[in-house]
């Protein structure tokens, strides 16, 4: 298969993936939300008024953006990084429609960072945000989710480089944002930080994803893969010397199993979902010294997977991502109320991309090799 229709078939499996993935999970949560939450109907038919007048410009902003640029130069980057960007932050937009979202998501996700937060500088900072939301909490929700949908959007309709440039300033301005106030800093200054529950936040994987769109150099392929080989493997790393430190906890009896008892009983839980995690969490529950110093080398190993560029490594990898995320971070958006996959899911899609990258490199060097008549291996 030559690297056009692999990544044409990288394409069309990733859409259909994140469709399967995001469709089921986000009528669910819609369904008991609009059930169970109760939102006096004055104030619900006002926040879903803001947010179709918002939703409607972004897009409008959207598609002129496209018609501006439809004839410059398109760029080189792998479209399905585009693609990936494009969806993730429209279904990150939708969920931020939730009824709930306007006070919930202060009280239920912003809250609940703040206080777990082991810093008063921090914590301080942290609350300017919290205090501006609460005093316009529809608008700005209204408004949270319409700018996710116009930069979703704006990455699925635009491919010249310009347009891409402009959208993904806007996309990390705005993941900043996120990572910062509606993430704690993707749970650094936390302690049981962990790559298992979120660390280091899927915000900031976006902006992982996003900087090779205004940084021309990346257009080169190779310095494209050497960009995600070197970031995400830092991630592995630092995420494995993490898993050691005591003041973390998880060589504390329980812990790592009680990480996934948190996600067990979420409202709205798929049952399949739930078995799987009610039998991780009786198997657990008593092994956790084990399980910490194989997640440790586990992590360490990814690392290095990735650094050396070990394609069959990096296979087991994503393996181990998407594990992590159905086990520890429970697909993301099944914990209530949902902002976005987790950081599970983002990364998982960076690794799909490495390995597309991956096949789009040993072609092209094969290629090269046979108009110069020299066997490649």
């Amino acid at each position: 298969m030559n690297g056009s229709k692999f990544g044409k078939s990288i394409n069309g499996l990733l859409v259909l993936f994140l469709f399967l993935a995001f469709i089921i999970p986000v009528v669910t949560i819609f369904f008991f939300d609009l059930r169970f939450y109760y939102i006096p109907e004055n104030e619900i038919s006002k926040f879903y008024i803001y947010s179709l007048i918002y939703s409607t410009l972004g897009i409008l902003a959207a598609i002129i953006i496209t018609i501006m640029f439809r004839k410059e130069e398109r760029s080189k980057i792998p479209n399905t990084i585009r693609l990936v960007l494009g969806i993730l932050w429209i279904v990150d937009g939708i969920l931020q429609f939730q009824p709930e979202m306007p006070y919930g998501f202060l009280s239920v996700v912003i809250e609940p960072s703040i206080q777990a937060i082991n810093n008063v500088g921090v914590e301080k900072f942290l609350m300017i945000g919290y205090n501006i939301w609460l005093l316009h909490p529809f608008q700005f929700d209204a408004l949270s989710g319409s700018l996710q949908i116009f930069i979703g959007v704006a990455y699925l309709l635009n491919r010249s480089t310009k347009a891409l440039k402009y959208i993904s300033f806007i996309s990390i301005i705005w993941a900043l944002v996120i990572w910062i106030f509606g993430e704690g800093l993707g749970g650094i200054p936390e302690s049981g930080v962990s790559l298992l529950t979120g660390f280091p936040g899927s915000a900031l994987i976006y902006i992982i994803l996003a900087v090779p769109y205004i940084l021309p150099k990346l257009g080169n392929i190779k310095n494209l893969q050497k960009y995600f080989i070197y970031t995400v493997s830092a991630i592995f790393l630092i995420g494995g010397i993490l898993q050691l430190i005591p003041g973390n906890t998880f060589w504390t009896k329980g812990q790592l199993a009680y990480d996934i008892y948190m996600n067990i009983n979420q409202q709205g839980e798929n049952p399949i979902v739930y078995a799987i995690l009610n039998h991780t969490y009786v198997y657990l529950l008593f092994r956790e010294n084990y399980l910490n110093i194989f997640m440790f080398l586990l992590m360490i190993a990814s690392g290095l997977f990735i650094l050396l560029h070990i394609r069959t490594g990096l296979i087991l990898v994503t393996v181990f991502v998407g594990l992590t995320w159905l086990l520890f971070q429970d697909m993301g958006i099944y914990i209530l109320p949902a902002t976005d996959p987790n950081t599970g899911l983002p990364l998982l899609l960076v690794l799909v991309l490495l390995i597309e990258i991956d096949f789009q490199v040993s072609n092209k060097r094969i290629i090269k090799g046979a108009a110069q008549g020299v066997p490649v291996t």
